[in-house]
């Protein structure tokens, strides 16, 4: 049986509206809210200007999986915050900039960043110290659902004179 904690996630980035209903789908199958109330997300309701926010209070292993698979799959970024599960698992804040493998950091139950003594050891010096405390806190873009690109682009041939 998965422990059931709370977390929430941040998702930005451009998504192309063909593959918006891919999202839409990952969203039913965690079913996150929008607020810690438990208000059920509302697929029209893209919030302008900033990430789409989803949360929830009872969350397997603190992982909202298919959300997060589609959002590596289409290279979204995503911040997301777990609390701990005391004897199995710290809290922390997964960063995934839309490349590469998510980065995790320890956290405490606020969501601040947690540096152990074998990580200060490693990260060597204040400045590096502060530049991975900038990674962990690097939130996501607005999510922006864009026009698909063209991909039959017909170009005209041109006479040669």
């Amino acid at each position: 049986m998965a422990n059931c904690l709370s977390a929430h996630i941040l998702i930005g980035g451009r998504l192309a509206r063909s593959r918006y209903p891919q999202l839409i789908e990952a969203i039913k199958d965690d079913n996150p809210a929008v607020d810690w109330d438990g208000t059920p997300f509302d697929p029209g309701d893209i919030p302008v200007g900033k990430p789409l926010a989803l949360m929830d209070h009872d969350v397997a292993n603190g992982c909202f999986e298919e959300i997060e698979r589609i959002c590596r799959l289409h290279r979204l970024h995503y911040v997301r915050w777990s609390g701990a599960s005391p004897g199995s698992f710290p809290s922390v804040r997964i960063v995934y900039t839309g490349s590469g493998e998510p980065q995790k950091f320890l956290t405490t139950e606020e969501d601040e960043q947690v540096f152990s003594i074998e990580r200060i050891r490693e990260l060597g010096s204040i400045e590096t110290i502060e530049a991975d405390y900038q990674r962990a806190r690097r939130n996501p873009p607005p999510l922006l659902i864009v026009d698909d690109e063209p991909t039959d682009v017909v170009i005209p041939e041109i006479p040669h004179g």
